[in-house]
């Protein structure tokens, strides 16, 4: 049998085992070349969540999803978040329990990503408008 002339369309996830937990992340190289980054992680434990032990700032925009996993309840987010956003000594901390999005335009210091309370896990999802993504 021939080859699809599709399957370059559909492609496995990659996924890594890091300190703060499994985690997959694609990019060009996964995605046929499209410039776009995205990194899906689960928040489960208290403390700082993710691999952005520090603020950080990209070349690119990116945005941060932090969404419940209660199929029951998908508009609850499970946890209580707090993200920083600001310049380094300017910074200002929000606070979330419910779905939101963190919008990061290019030169935005972020980071990092708390999680000061948690009942259900929640998942965090990084798109980002770029094909590599600088770590």
């Amino acid at each position: 049998m021939a080859e699809s002339q599709y399957a370059k369309y559909v492609t496995e996830i990659p996924f890594h085992k890091t300190p703060a937990g499994p985690l997959f992340g694609v990019g060009a190289k996964e995605l046929g070349g499209l410039k776009l980054h995205i990194i899906y992680a689960c928040g489960y434990n208290t403390g700082i969540t993710g691999m952005s032990r520090k603020p950080h700032v990209h070349k690119y925009d990116e945005a941060v999803f932090f969404i419940g996993t209660d199929p029951h309840h998908f508009d609850e987010l499970g946890a209580e978040v707090e993200i920083s956003i600001g310049e380094l000594g300017k910074e200002e901390k929000f606070t979330f329990d419910k779905p939101f999005v963190l919008i990061a335009p290019a030169g935005l210091w972020h980071c990092p990503i708390v999680t000061n309370k948690i009942t259900t896990p929640y998942v965090c999802m990084a798109v980002s408008l770029t094909g590599e993504r600088e770590d």
